[in-house]
């Protein structure tokens, strides 16, 4: 059995997964998420501030002695978009090496969407997952990687839909996207919010049935970006990244409680103008299904089955129709802080950016045309794990001459607390909720 830990370090939250491999599938041990906002003012600065890197690296210790008692034989640590974006990545870079012992892999945004994909794919359609993006390899690279051995229906019908924005209302014509299945297959009416109507698509969770229509278009809704792409069981047809994610854009817009029209408007306008530069590479309207990752998309989710509590089993494969997805994202756009942090489902985390996370969705659904969006609580977290379970054992490092003191690593116990302390910094909430995004 192959046992490996997979950690996706985003611009909103910090993921450990630590799985075993028999060689047909991932089988998990824990799955863990913290929001750190790694990512704060990112847009602004160009850097990441010496806040975030310091909650960023006391999540990573918990994770690092989580590792080291499931005794993990191999870890892959990627950051993504607001890693990207700093200029001081490099202070990330050095705090991560002195804490787990590997570097973390700053990835593109290709292959970011690569990984979404394959983390999410064989819950959808059966695929392996091992897919690469369309001028890269998915296997890790070196840094990132570490071998630590020394040889693992749609929930009801809508509410009323809400307002349209500056570029137009719903925009489902026939024969545009959907969700697999017709309304009837997929679930039965109801209201908007009523607990209990969640529909979900009909998969046997074996990985063995073709059960949504394809090519897929996955959106993965981020902190700093949101990653499309096309594909199927065979493998991705076309991904791109773009620069609007929930954290970003709520930094960028968001003044009020509640935001005004002309804040939302001022998303909606950006979020159009990321999708006509993903348009030129990914075919936005070509999809049978629309899928969505990430903790945006489960919130969205769980909002519009009035869930008491969040489930991430009940949200995963679960169908929101079009109006649906308008109707939260008018909801959330109505409510204070204080009221969204009231909702049942809504991690403390995402609060302040669920209003600008839920315009991208919405946006998203109007351009493609989908009649509904599926939910995945698979993603990029599980693309990391897998293309690490499956890739070969990296060759040790040539010694150096003169021998360098090694990195701290995970196999010797007492390197976990090398590391100097992080410089004292405000905490961000950590209830429970969503996973991811």
């Amino acid at each position: 059995m192959n046992r490996v830990a997979a950690i996706d370090c985003g611009t909103n939250s910090i993921r450990l997964l630590v799985a075993d491999y028999d060689g047909s599938g991932l089988h998990e041990l824990t799955r863990r998420m913290e929001i750190v906002r790694l990512g704060a003012g990112v847009d602004r600065t160009g850097e990441l501030a010496p806040e975030a890197l310091a909650r960023t690296f006391a999540a990573l210790r918990d994770y690092a002695a989580e590792i080291e008692r499931l005794g993990a034989t191999r870890v892959r640590m990627v950051a993504t978009s607001a890693t990207r974006d700093a200029r001081n990545r490099d202070e990330l870079v050095t705090g991560v090496r002195a804490i787990l012992g590997v570097d973390p892999e700053v990835i593109s945004g290709e292959e970011e969407a690569a990984l979404s994909f394959g983390g999410a794919i064989g819950d959808l359609v059966g695929g392996s997952g091992q897919f690469a993006a369309p001028d890269r390899v998915g296997a890790p690279s070196q840094p990132g990687a570490s071998d630590r051995s020394e040889t693992r229906g749609q929930p009801g019908a809508s509410g009323n839909p809400g307002s349209s924005d500056a570029r137009g209302g719903l925009d489902r014509q026939p024969g545009r996207p959907g969700a697999a299945g017709t309304p009837t297959q997929l679930g039965t009416s109801g209201q908007l919010g009523t607990s209990g109507q969640l529909g979900k698509i009909g998969l046997s969770g074996t990985g063995g049935l073709s059960s949504v229509a394809t090519p897929i278009l996955l959106a993965d809704i981020g902190g700093g970006s949101t990653e499309l792409v096309l594909g199927d069981a065979h493998g991705v047809r076309a991904a791109r990244s773009v620069n609007v994610g929930c954290v970003r854009l709520a930094e960028r817009h968001l003044r009020d409680d509640p935001p005004t029209a002309a804040q939302a408007a001022a998303i909606v306008a950006d979020v159009h103008a990321a999708l006509d530069l993903a348009a030129a590479t990914v075919p936005l309207t070509e999809a049978a299904t629309l899928v969505g990752v990430a903790g945006t998309v489960t919130t969205v989710a769980a909002l519009a089955a009035g869930l008491a509590e969040y489930d991430a089993d009940r949200i995963h494969l679960s169908v929101t129709s079009a109006e649906q997805v308008a109707a939260v994202t008018e909801l959330l756009l109505g409510m204070t802080h204080d009221e969204r942090a009231a909702l049942p489902v809504m991690h403390p985390g995402r609060v302040d950016v669920i209003a600008s996370g839920a315009l991208v969705l919405r946006t998203l659904v109007e351009r493609t045309g989908a009649a509904a969006v599926v939910a995945s609580e698979r993603d990029i977290l599980d693309g990391i794990a897998l293309a690490l379970a499956t890739s070969p054992p990296a060759l040790p490092p040539a010694p150096a001459d003169p021998p360098l003191s090694a990195a701290p690593s995970l196999s010797a116990g007492p390197s976990l607390s090398a590391a100097p302390p992080p410089p004292a910094a405000p905490s961000l909430p950590t209830g429970a909720g969503p996973a991811a995004g």
